[in-house]
């Protein structure tokens, strides 16, 4: 299926990114903010990090100086193993098929988590190179961020370079 125009699919070839409006629906996306919600509350009953994933990370991560009273949970790794709504957005919504698009039928899936910018918190993710951190045998690799709150200028927004995925790596 066609989600994307062929002016989105070149800018993504030359630019190495592509803004997609609409890529989950509002119903969806409600859901996961209520998912989400309901993790940050659970995360008051924490002082560090807790659960576990398939693979023995830690499963949820909180910032340093996370309390009951102030909780600051930053990382939700491999969400889609805990949260059905969280599976379903990730086979189902349109960025899926965006993605197909742009690389090809064949797609699949190798990891998701939920990173955090909670108001007043101190994590910064620097500048860096997504294609360095993803384990891959190919270059046909594409990274699907879905922002579930409007991204402002007061709530660090992400900000990409036009053309870095076919320049040089660095570390």
């Amino acid at each position: 299926m066609q989600v994307l125009s062929d002016e989105q699919v070149a800018s993504f070839h030359r630019d190495g990114y592509v803004m997609m409006a609409d890529a989950v629906t509002p119903e969806d996306l409600a859901a996961l903010k209520e998912v989400f919600a309901d993790w940050i509350a659970d995360s008051r009953s924490h002082g560090g990090p807790w659960g576990t994933t398939v693979d023995g990370r830690a499963r949820f991560d909180v910032e340093p100086g996370h309390s009951a009273e102030s909780p600051a949970l930053r990382r939700v790794a491999s969400p889609v193993e805990v949260s059905d709504v969280y599976l379903d957005v990730m086979r189902n919504a349109r960025m899926v098929d965006a993605a197909a698009q742009l690389v090809g039928p064949n797609i699949e899936f190798n990891n998701a988590k939920v990173n955090s910018k909670q108001p007043g918190s101190a994590t910064a993710v620097r500048f860096h190179q997504d294609f360095l951190y993803e384990p891959h045998t190919n270059d046909d690799l594409v990274a699907v961020l879905v922002f579930l709150d409007d991204v402002t200028l007061q709530n660090g927004p992400l900000e990409v370079v036009p053309g870095s995925p076919r320049g040089p790596m660095y570390e």
